[in-house]
């Protein structure tokens, strides 16, 4: 049997869900087809997960700020910090050196994985046009920006870019 939800249709859930996974996934496309560390999947996964973590909180506080006796006290604060600590491990882990040519790799997938947290969180809490507006200023940083910096960077048309 399903939990009543208390901040939120399932409708309202289910499409929230959906498009944290439907932005995680173009966020990490772009990098899966640049053959970056981290493929789409992991994209979708953080994107969906701070979603539920956000909707977790606005259903906690909810549920725990309606006892009389007030004991249980919630901080959304505490909730997003969390997440966006947690997702920075992670992000950090893409980030590489190579030791061939000292370079460091995988810092735009290491933000984009950051940046797609931050769009679920959003989206978890319910604020669809800033997620939308942040997923599209981030894909457009992505692919144009991206393409932008390696014409000036004199590479060729035929190397993938970050």
């Amino acid at each position: 049997m399903l939990e009543a939800l208390q901040t939120l249709t399932y409708q309202e859930l289910f499409f929230r869900v959906a498009l944290a996974a439907l932005f995680g996934c173009l966020l990490g496309l772009d990098r899966d087809i640049k053959n970056k560390p981290v493929d789409f999947r992991a994209f979708m996964i953080v994107c969906v997960s701070t979603c539920l973590v956000a909707v977790l909180g606005q259903e906690l506080q909810a549920t725990y700020t309606s006892d009389i006796r007030g004991f249980v006290s919630l901080d959304l604060g505490k909730i997003i910090s969390g997440a966006l600590t947690g997702i920075g491990f992670l992000g950090a882990g893409a980030i590489l050196k190579n030791s061939d040519d000292n370079k460091v790799v995988g810092t735009a997938t290491g933000a984009s994985i950051w940046g797609a947290s931050i769009i679920g969180l959003c989206l978890g809490f319910g604020y669809v046009t800033l997620a939308s507006i942040g997923f599209l200023t981030i894909f457009i940083i992505l692919i144009l920006v991206g393409y932008i910096h390696h014409i000036v960077n004199g590479h060729t048309d035929t190397e993938k870019h970050d």
